[in-house]
């Protein structure tokens, strides 16, 4: 039983799944017939969904068409340089359209119809391109004569040509609306047919045509969002065109911008100020056109000279000077530099720039003839001067220091300081002097050899430090003075008052020494001695005088306060006078005077001073020679030499050989008693020597001891010395 039931059962499942085959069998045959037919209906379907969303993007890409026409001509109409993004976006939707078109001819060449439309759109289409080319590309005639670029946009009237377009485009989208209406018909009998089909294939157009709503509302989002962003970008630029506009004006510098042909684009409000033009007077012009550089030839020039440098690739920059409209001058720093296209190396711009620099040029100007001033107080300082930077290296070195050092400038500028004052100054000095590093002003004395002439010079010197302004040492500055000439007067200023103290002290003390015996009433008993004393007190007296007297004539003398008077003097007359002055001396000491002088001859001298000199000489050698000798006077003329020389000889007891320079100094005697014994004051030969000097001579004297000493004066002879020019004239003229 339950065998027979399993085989009933069997049979059952048998027949079941027999039946489940035929019955799966016969709907897949169902099936396959209605997949057939309903991939033949999709096939339609699928066809006519193709020619709509084709009628689709060709609506969207005529809409991409005009608003790239609309964008592309606001901007070009304001010169902008984004107008060319709007260009490519017209070219690219126009070529879509095109390509739309096409596919709509393709996909509609069973409908005779909808071809008749589509040659309409053809129609319209090209009269729409035609008038759209007009308006964005010129003429090739226009070519030939505008000198812009060709991208500028042609606008004879733009609500006509809005007008126009507008017209065209409704045209289009009226029967690109027919053909979709015809479409959407062919699409209501294809999808009326297709629901007879079987649920799952219904549910198969409807979510196949669901599918497509949601791609098409995708892509519309996505458009929307696109050109969304499209609007924001538009709408920051012209924010920041705007702002950089603003900022351009602004600018205090010269800024401009020019095409590679130096045509000038934009500029920036200062130039125009300056110049005191509007843009609308030099855009478009050449630059070099600007009022500013038709000032002169020369500045036309540099600008014409500018541009062609930067148009090659080539930075230019100079300083040039341009006059205000108030004829003041001012001085700017121009530049004008490319500016490179990204994807080459062509020069697409020109950026010319300007500053004024007149106050930084009066000030480099002042400074300069500051520092050419400060270099000629430094030269012409009779103090060496010398300067270390902040490493010690030497940056001046003035003529004065290379007069007291021995060391050229071409040496010194830049040695190390201390390598070169290490030869002049002690080490014990030097090791506590760092030049240009000591912030402390230093003084110190030193003496050295000068390297050149060997004689001893004392120095003074004085290191300060240099300063930039604050507390940071940045160098250092010595200075030098020779002071060997002042220590030397000084040293004879300290001699000449002990010496005067001592000359005036000595016959002030016999002066007071002999009156106070007389005023005392020591000496009434005494007549003959007292006598003596005021006769001793009389010959002091009679010495300061001289000494009073010598001393002012010497000062005087050696001042250059004589105005010495001359004329011709018979030298005969002078020794005359001379002998006379002293023949009262002579005789008392028992000396005979001889004279050797020329009748003719005769001295260019001023007498009265000449005559001094002889009766100083004679004088000198009348105290220092014994009784019964003589004292010779002799005047000759060397016409060789064109001189005059005068000797004085004695037979006194001579002049040691180291007395014979020092002999002629002030209180200069060979023996320190000869003032108390003989009554001279020790300035006589002084007085003598300066007397000669004065007339342009000089005057020495050799002398032998124990056998006498000879003084000799030469003094120039102006007329012979014009005698033997004027024979030597007369021989070359023979």
């Amino acid at each position: 039983m339950s065998e027979d039931r399993f085989h009933l059962q069997k049979r059952l499942l048998n027949a079941g799944l027999l039946v489940a085959i035929l019955l799966l069998g016969s709907t897949g045959v169902v099936a396959f017939l209605n997949a057939r037919q309903w991939q033949t209906t999709q096939e339609r379907v699928q066809h006519t969904y193709d020619i709509l969303l084709t009628l689709e993007r060709a609506k969207t890409h005529l809409n991409g068409t005009a608003k790239a026409r609309r964008g592309y001509w606001l901007l070009a109409q304001d010169g902008e340089s984004d107008s060319e993004a709007f260009l490519q976006d017209y070219q690219t939707s126009v070529q879509q359209t095109q390509q739309a078109l096409a596919q709509l001819q393709q996909l509609t060449a069973d409908n005779p119809t909808q071809q008749t439309r589509l040659q309409k759109i053809n129609i319209l289409w090209q009269q729409y391109q035609a008038l759209h080319q007009s308006q964005v590309e010129p003429s090739p005639t226009e070519n030939q004569s505008e000198a812009q670029p060709s991208s500028v946009i042609q606008t004879p009237d733009r609500s006509l040509s809005g007008a126009e377009h507008h017209r065209l485009q409704l045209q289009i989208f009226a029967l690109l609306s027919q053909m979709a209406a015809t479409e959407q018909q062919l699409l209501q009998q294809r999808t009326a047919a297709t629901a007879r089909l079987t649920r799952t294939s219904n549910h198969i157009l409807v979510a196949a045509y669901g599918l497509s709503l949601v791609s098409l509302a995708t892509i519309y989002a996505l458009l929307r969002r696109e050109a969304g962003k499209r609007q924001q970008a538009e709408a920051n630029l012209r924010r920041s065109e705007h702002k950089f506009q603003s900022v351009f004006d602004e600018l205090y510098e010269f800024a401009g911008l020019l095409t590679p042909e130096g045509i000038l684009v934009e500029v920036n409000q200062a130039p125009l100020a300056f110049a005191q033009v509007t843009g609308e007077d030099v855009l478009g012009k050449p630059f070099w056109e600007f009022p500013l550089w038709q000032q002169s030839s020369e500045l036309t020039e540099i600008a014409k000279t500018a541009v062609s440098q930067a148009a090659a690739g080539h930075f230019f920059h100079t300083e040039v000077t341009f006059n205000n409209p108030t004829g003041q001058p001012h001085t700017f720093d121009v530049s004008v530099k490319p500016v490179h296209s990204a994807q080459s190396k062509q020069v697409m711009w020109l950026i010319a720039e300007g500053r004024d620099i007149t106050t930084q040029v009066q000030l480099r100007d002042a400074l300069r003839q500051e520092r050419n001033r400060s270099l000629q107080l430094i030269n012409g300082s009779v103090d060496g001067i010398a300067a270390v930077d902040e490493q010690g290296t030497c940056t001046v070195w003035n003529p004065a220091m290379e007069a007291l050092t021995g060391i050229p400038r071409d040496h010194a500028i830049g040695q190390c300081g201390m390598d070169l004052f290490r030869s002049l100054v002690p080490d014990s000095t030097l090791q506590h002097l760092h030049l240009g590093m000591a912030d402390t002003v230093t003084a110190f004395d030193f003496s050295h050899s000068h390297p050149q002439t060997g004689q001893l010079r004392m120095i003074e010197a004085r290191y300060s430090p240099l300063h930039n302004g604050s507390t940071t040492v940045t160098g250092g500055l010595i200075v030098l003075r020779d002071v060997t000439r002042q220590r030397e007067l000084e040293r004879l200023k300290r001699e000449f008052i002990s010496i005067i103290s001592h000359e005036i002290r000595t016959p002030l003390s016999s002066i007071r020494g002999a009156l106070g015996l007389v005023a005392e009433g020591i000496l009434d008993d005494d007549p003959q001695t007292a006598k003596e004393m005021l006769s001793i007190a009389n010959n002091n007296i009679e010495r300061l005088v001289r000494l009073v007297n010598d001393i002012l004539a010497l000062n005087r003398l050696e001042s250059g306060q004589v105005d010495l008077k001359y004329q011709w003097c018979p030298a005969v007359s002078l020794v005359q006078q001379a002998f006379s002055s002293v023949e009262a001396l002579a005789t008392t000491h028992q000396i005979r005077l001889e004279a050797t002088v020329p009748d003719d001859l005769r001295v260019w001298a001023d007498p009265d001073w000449l005559v001094q000199v002889l009766v100083n000489l004679v004088n000198n050698a009348i105290k220092f020679s014994p009784p019964q000798t003589a004292i010779a006077l002799t005047a000759e003329a060397i016409i060789s030499e064109s001189i005059i020389q005068f000797s004085v000889a004695d037979q006194g007891r001579g002049i040691p050989a180291d007395k014979l320079q020092t002999i002629f100094g002030r209180f200069q005697q060979v023996d320190a008693s000869d003032s108390r014994q003989k009554g001279g004051t020790g300035l006589g030969l002084a007085i003598c020597r300066q007397i000669v000097q004065q007339h342009g001579g000089r005057i020495w004297v050799e002398s032998e001891l124990n056998k006498g000493s000879t003084f000799y004066f030469i003094l120039p002879h102006p007329g012979q010395r014009q005698e033997e020019k004027t024979k030597q004239t007369t021989e070359k003229l023979l």
